[in-house]
């Protein structure tokens, strides 16, 4: 299963919700919310592979490219 824009953008506003909404740091917690998700999947599907090469997987949450 691929990893959605929406799940991504999901994790990445409660990460900053939980590291007090701070600015300037969009990059740094999409990152991390893929890298979570990726491990989650990864646990959930052993075995699969998720691809690196979806579009979705390359935008920041204001839909910016990578």
């Amino acid at each position: 299963m691929t990893i959605t824009y929406e799940q991504i953008a999901q994790r990445a506003y409660e990460i900053w919700k939980k590291h007090g909404e701070p600015e300037g740091r969009e990059q740094e917690h999409w990152l991390q919310a893929e890298t979570e998700l990726r491990k989650e999947q990864g646990r959930s599907q052993k075995g699969k592979k998720v691809s690196s090469k979806d579009p979705a997987m390359l935008k920041t949450p204001r839909g910016e490219n990578l």
